[in-house]
């Protein structure tokens, strides 16, 4: 009877249209149901531009066009239906991409930065990139890379000024290329450049801010002004 009534079961979620009980169980409670805050995420879009302009006015790197690239990407972004599927961890759609527009606008300003910290052009490499939105959040790659793939970087950007740490899922190495940490610290205006090799095996530990992902802090003295 069990079987039977799971097989029925079956049947009637078929019926109304499911291939399988969790897309059944969404529908009937509305947790399928996102309502985006489009007036927050205007608001927030304009805060990314406030404070990339007051940052990009005092760096050495003026090319970037702020406010167009935000709209750019916000209008990719909401014409592929992206920022539903923002959540981390419980936080609001809208909480998430004001994260990630804040790192991605920060990566494409200071990319000059890094690209004369290693002596190379970089290309966008990772889920940033917007010409391919089918894609987005779903590459781990690191954010940059040269065009021979020698080259790789991951991009950190943070704004609340607390220590910088490294994740070290973060960190990558491989005996045909390297890779490179850029953390930026916006709080303070500093910055580096790491290569992810010359990180002491013996200082990483368990970082309880991050769910007790191992994590290294980079040193104040290899932090350079912004």
């Amino acid at each position: 009877m069990i079987q039977n009534g799971r097989i029925l079961s079956k049947q009637y979620r078929k019926a109304l249209g499911f291939s399988n009980a969790s897309a059944t169980k969404q529908f009937l409670t509305g947790k399928d149901i996102v309502s985006i805050n489009w007036p927050l995420i205007e608001l927030y879009n304009q805060r990314i531009i406030d404070i990339f302009t007051a940052i990009q006015s005092i760096s050495d790197y003026r090319q970037l066009n702020v406010q167009k690239t935000v709209n750019d990407a916000f209008t990719i972004i909401r014409d592929n239906n992206i920022i539903p599927t923002m959540t981390n961890h419980g936080r609001s759609p809208e909480s998430v991409y004001f994260v990630w527009m804040q790192g991605y606008i920060a990566s494409l300003l200071f990319l000059p930065y890094i690209e004369k910290e290693l002596n190379t052009k970089l290309i966008i490499n990772g889920a940033d990139d917007l010409s391919n939105p089918s894609t987005f959040a779903r590459k781990s790659d690191p954010d940059f890379a040269n065009s021979e793939r020698t080259i790789f970087v991951e991009f950190q950007s943070g704004f609340k000024g607390s220590k910088v740490d490294i994740k070290k899922s973060k960190v990558k190495t491989s005996p045909t290329a390297e890779y490179y940490i850029a953390a930026f610290d916006f709080f303070n205006g500093l910055y580096t450049v790491i290569n992810t090799k010359e990180i002491p095996d013996d200082q990483w530990y368990e970082n309880v801010l991050w769910e007790g992902a191992l994590c290294y802090t980079v040193p104040n003295d290899q932090m350079k002004p912004i």
